[in-house]
């Protein structure tokens, strides 16, 4: 149970604030404003506070959800079963998705306890337009996780911006975030349809909010 915790609270490390827009064209130096940037902040957080969760909730939609690729993401997560889907159904399962991650991600930050984060040096990154940038979780009590965060590169919709990068995925220890949930949801699309999906997201979602 841990290390599924662990592993979510690493994806938080996806996320970036407004102010890190000088650096968004650069995964790698992204990830490292993202790194004293996130850690800086949940470490100002009294858990004890009336308002902890809300304010870890702050971070999570002020800082983190603007820049995760959540509608990319969900509908890598649909697989096959996006061919038998409405667009007015992908739109609503990409919402739902985006809020599970929401809650998904504020409770994750709860767990959060100082721990260390090293990034690879800085690589060329040319002309590719994804790429994992690999890291190194370091927490004293256990040996350090090997992860990998994936990035893919997009377009700004005005023609005078430059291009930027956004994060879909995390690979712990060989282990695939978005794979993982890809197979969970298609178990439960066979079991429940599409709109059963999408109305037990948010069922959950509604849930973590009481």
């Amino acid at each position: 149970m841990w290390v599924r915790s662990l592993i979510l609270s690493l994806t938080l490390l996806l996320g970036f604030s407004a102010q890190a827009e000088e650096v968004d064209g650069n995964p790698y130096r992204l990830m490292s404003y993202v790194a004293e940037q996130t850690f800086s902040r949940l470490a100002k957080i009294d858990r004890e506070a009336d308002d902890a969760q809300q304010q870890l909730e702050a971070i999570v939609r002020q800082q983190l959800m603007p820049h995760i690729d959540y509608r990319y993401a969900a509908f890598v997560v649909l697989g096959k079963h996006i061919k038998k889907t409405s667009k007015q159904q992908r739109e609503d399962f990409a919402e739902a998705f985006q809020e599970y991650l929401v809650s998904t991600y504020t409770q994750a930050l709860g767990q959060y306890k100082q721990q260390q984060v090293v990034i690879e040096p800085e690589r060329a990154v040319g002309e590719q337009t994804k790429l994992g940038v690999r890291a190194q979780f370091i927490d004293g009590e256990r040996p350090p996780i090997n992860l990998e965060f994936k990035f893919r590169k997009l377009k700004n919709k005005d023609a005078n911006s430059a291009e930027h990068w956004l994060a879909y995925d995390l690979i712990a220890e060989g282990v695939s975030l978005l794979s993982t949930k890809q197979s969970e949801m298609d178990s439960l699309i066979r079991a429940n349809g599409i709109d059963g999906v999408i109305q037990i997201l948010r069922d959950k979602n509604l849930a973590t909010q009481e």
